[in-house]
């Protein structure tokens, strides 16, 4: 007598095979984030270095100052920009315009209220390649206000060291920075010069 064909048999080991292929292709796919990562540059800004200035028009001229102490997080690496970030903080009692009485009144309450919002924070959403750089896309705490804004910039440097360079607008009547005023302009330009090097 003929036996029937074991075609049950034939369809697990077309199973098996099949799961196989998915825990071979799993693993590669673990192994590749692991790689990728540990390449992500984790850069050490250098905080006593790194300046933070503003600009705007105030009563017929150009006023500009400048913020110290920017601390943060830079994970950056051109290669790989979808797993790169930055995280950053600048101290808003660091404020300098050379004038100090002034200094001090911009950390007034009505201005920058450098105590009861003493940093102004960006954290990035995403970064990407343009033609002249790169730009980060993010949002920005200033006085208890959050925007998502963009900045573009650029990397100058080598593998262990440089600096990001950088320049974005906001408005002061975005984030409650004094009152409106036709002697003082809306638009504030802000630079960024942050020295940085290779960190844990």
């Amino acid at each position: 007598m003929k036996s029937w064909p074991n075609f049950g048999h034939k369809k697990k080991n077309r199973n098996m095979k099949r799961i196989a292929t998915v825990l071979v292709a799993s693993v590669i796919m673990l192994i590749g984030s692991a790689y990728t990562f540990q390449a992500i540059i984790n850069w050490k800004i250098d905080a006593e270095k790194a300046m933070v200035k503003f600009s705007l028009t105030a009563h017929g001229q150009e006023l500009i100052g400048n913020f110290k102490g920017a601390k943060g997080v830079i994970k950056f690496d051109e290669n790989d920009l979808a797993n790169s970030s930055i995280d950053c903080t600048i101290d808003i009692s660091t404020i300098n315009t050379g004038i100090e009485p002034r200094d001090k009144h911009l950390q007034k309450k009505e201005f920058f209220d450098a105590v009861g919002s003493p940093v102004g924070k960006f954290t990035s959403t995403k970064i990407e390649k343009t033609a002249t750089g790169y730009t980060a896309t993010g949002n920005f705490l200033l006085k208890e206000t959050t925007k998502e804004i963009s900045v573009p910039f650029v990397f100058e440097g080598t593998k262990t060291e440089g600096k990001f360079k950088g320049s974005f607008t906001i408005k002061r009547s975005d984030y409650k920075i004094g009152q409106p005023d036709d002697d003082i302009g809306d638009e504030v330009t802000i630079t960024l010069d942050i020295p940085v090097s290779i960190g844990n």
